[in-house]
């Protein structure tokens, strides 16, 4: 099969399955499991520390022994996770299911780009990279749909029903997924040696290139800044902005509708940045407006007295959030050798989870100090750094 098509695939039901399980589990666990605002940061807290434990391992892996490997045992772990939520509500069984697909997580997240970026040999990668967060929104609908509709008999079954997919993927890419230009270099050495020297090429690039240490800081705090409104926002739309008593469905509809929408207009956005990206420095011009526009939107969400245009807020600051991630992407894959690039990737993904590591603990301070509000506040103050240093690489492509 021919790889764009795959590449595209893959990422069009992992939007599928990604989106239907985070649906079905923010219900599952705010009205079933009961879990409280600290809990459902704590679990978000469990996911971010097997991120940050298994994130450079697993792209080290991928780049000496397989990236199609490496996207074939993350697919079946995300799956065995989700399976894991279900089984009762207790909750650190819950925090176990967290650990279990972020470890799956970290075998797929460096590994896949670096695999299409090679098999293609980034001949349009931006193009690429930008057609596959497209259609991983436009399944994404399907998924948030099918999770509304399946959670109606029980949400469950719409958590299992998204594990089985990333199983079926995981068969899907053993049958089809090829690697033709992976180069697997020779070597004699104890492989914990190799790691180690991979491991050091990587940090030795990053430490030489101007690029890659100023995307060190903006990558710690688009971390730092997410934790907070990412375990919180369902509970506060639903409870705090009284959405349950102006709608009268079922919750798994009302966070059905706000994301549908937020896929959509997120597909049209990306098609508009594909349309007009031609050159690398507007990659960087396009993340530094989408950051501002993210400012904008906390902001918004938190302080608006009027509840649908606050929701409103918040769909206009996951839009922007969102079709930042391809663009970010693209500036690393730019920036990195093959040899290193799953491993690079993989670290810089370990600096997120730095970030939201180190967020939870401060966000949960936050809200016991100041409330929910004063926390998503926070949270936008902490995303002016990033939106200060997009224009230093600017300076630095230009020089």
């Amino acid at each position: 099969m021919n790889t764009k098509k795959l590449y595209i695939i893959l990422r069009s039901v992992m939007g599928l399955a990604f989106n239907m399980s985070f649906m079905a589990t923010a219900i599952y666990r705010i009205d079933v499991a009961n879990l409280e605002i600290y809990q459902l940061i704590l679990v978000g807290s469990a996911l971010e520390i097997a991120i940050f434990l298994f994130e450079v391992p697993t792209g080290v892996v991928a780049d000496l022994k397989s990236r199609r490997l490496s996207i074939i045992i993350g697919l079946f772990i995300i799956g065995l996770g989700f399976f894991v939520e279900i089984l009762t509500t207790f909750f650190l069984v819950i925090v176990l299911s967290q650990i279990i697909w972020g470890l799956g997580y970290t075998f797929i997240s460096g590994a896949l780009d670096s695999w299409i970026s090679d098999e293609t040999g980034n001949q349009n990668i931006e193009q690429t990279l930008i057609s596959g967060a497209q259609m991983h929104k436009l399944f994404s609908v399907l998924g948030i749909v099918l999770a509304a509709v399946i959670g109606m008999f029980d949400i469950r079954l719409a958590i299992a029903f998204a594990g089985g997919l990333f199983i079926f993927m995981g068969l899907f890419a053993i049958a089809l997924m090829n690697e033709e230009h992976f180069v697997k270099h020779p070597h004699h050495e104890p492989l914990w040696t190799l790691y180690f020297s991979q491991l050091g090429h990587a940090l030795s690039h990053v430490r030489t290139n101007k690029v890659l240490k100023i995307m060190v800081v903006i990558m710690l705090f688009l971390g730092l800044y997410s934790e907070g409104i990412d375990r919180t926002h369902e509970r506060y739309i639903l409870n705090n902005l009284n959405m349950r008593d102006y709608f009268d469905i079922a919750p798994i509809w009302i966070l059905s509708i706000i994301n549908a929408i937020i896929a959509i207009i997120g597909y049209v956005v990306l098609h508009v940045v594909k349309k007009y990206i031609t050159k690398g420095h507007h990659v960087v011009l396009w993340a530094l407006n989408f950051t501002i526009m993210m400012i904008v939107g906390i902001v918004l969400f938190a302080f608006l007295p009027f509840e649908y245009i606050a929701v409103v807020s918040f769909m206009f600051f996951t839009i922007n959030r969102e079709a930042t991630y391809p663009l970010l992407n693209t500036i690393l894959i730019r920036s990195t050798p093959s040899r290193i690039k799953a491993t690079v990737l993989s670290g810089f993904g370990q600096l997120d989870a730095i970030g939201q590591l180190l967020s939870g603990a401060l966000m949960v301070g936050a809200t016991f100090l100041v409330g929910i509000e004063g926390m998503y506040l926070f949270t936008a103050l902490l995303l002016l750094v990033p939106a200060l240093l997009f224009p230093m690489i600017l300076r630095v492509k230009e020089s």
